[in-house]
């Protein structure tokens, strides 16, 4: 291996955002997690693992949100407005609320 390829290969290795390692952080209920871009979304058996940039700050950071019994099934319509935000970055605001545990959780989405 040249040794610009294993300069490149240790940049990029270097470079590469912390939270892909890091564990997910929990949400604080009753607050609005607002976010500028999402780099991944991830739907679990009640779990619900959002990976982005939130408005106003430049590290991108993942949270899991918890959706307990039936509100797994309003969470999962949260998945196309995540999936727009994937597609479109910059363009629109994706945001999840949850006022209490086990409550129906609360997805946003906003044109920039």
């Amino acid at each position: 291996m040249s040794s610009l390829r294993a300069l490149a290969l240790l940049a990029a290795v270097s470079l590469a955002p912390s939270t892909a390692r890091a564990e997910p952080e929990e949400p604080t209920v009753g607050v609005a997690y607002v976010f500028a871009t999402v780099d991944a979304y991830t739907v679990g058996n009640t779990t619900f693992d959002v990976t982005g940039t939130l408005v106003g700050e430049s590290t991108p950071r993942t949270f899991r949100f918890w959706a307990n019994g039936d509100s797994s099934v309003e969470a999962s319509r949260c998945d196309r407005l995540a999936l727009l935000v994937m597609t479109r970055p910059g363009r629109f605001h994706f945001s999840w609320r949850q006022d209490a545990p086990g409550y129906y959780p609360a997805c946003t989405l906003t044109r920039q």
